[in-house]
């Protein structure tokens, strides 16, 4: 028969086997913190949205103790036509003013024609079918050409946003993010229309 002595397992030997697992489990936890927080600072971001101008694609709230949907941000990603993106809004001149994000649609990009007549909008001459909208859109004629480096955006509630109708082009670099899920107040998850 063969010594069993050496499958028997001496006190300290379980002590250090406990102890290196312990430190491997604070490693681990460590490293994943360290990684969400790095994620969070610099990859993933969230937004509260805040009012009507983005209605019936977001929920804003009803009021101040109701917050609206919660948007994951892509701060990485570059927005197209059609995205939706949040920015830092601080080139107003009005008395107090205070600069302050706001989220919008991506409508035009640097070197497109943006237009408006009769109440219809037109991308480089192309007529835009938008489904999304809240309603028929009311707005005096008129024409835009994005500069380059910069976004033209609408709310999806058109006849209840500020937008690049009266605030101009959104500069690139003024970009927090691009949505890339809805957190909904029901605490659904979709991708955002």
């Amino acid at each position: 028969m063969e010594d069993d002595s050496n499958f028997i397992e001496t006190s300290s030997q379980k002590k250090k086997r406990v102890a290196i697992a312990l430190i491997t489990i604070g490693v681990i936890l460590v490293i994943a913190i360290a990684s969400a927080l790095l994620v969070r600072e610099f990859v993933l971001t969230t937004f509260i949205v805040d009012g009507p101008s983005m209605y019936p694609t977001l929920d804003g709230g009803g009021s101040a103790l109701d917050d609206g949907e919660v948007l994951i941000l892509n701060k990485l990603d570059t927005p197209n036509r059609g995205d939706i993106i949040v920015f830092n809004y601080d080139w107003g001149q009005e008395a107090g003013f205070e600069p302050h994000a706001l989220v919008k649609r991506v409508i035009g990009v640097g070197g497109d024609k943006i237009k408006f007549e009769n109440n219809e909008l037109y991308v480089n001459g192309i007529k835009l079918t938008e489904d999304y909208i809240n309603g028929e859109m009311y707005t005096p004629d008129a024409e835009y050409t994005v500069p380059s480096g910069c976004y033209f955006v609408l709310g999806d509630n058109r006849n209840n946003s500020n937008d690049s109708r009266m605030i101009g082009s959104v500069p690139k670099d003024k970009v927090l993010g691009v949505c890339v899920l809805v957190v909904g107040t029901d605490k659904s998850l979709r991708i955002p229309d």
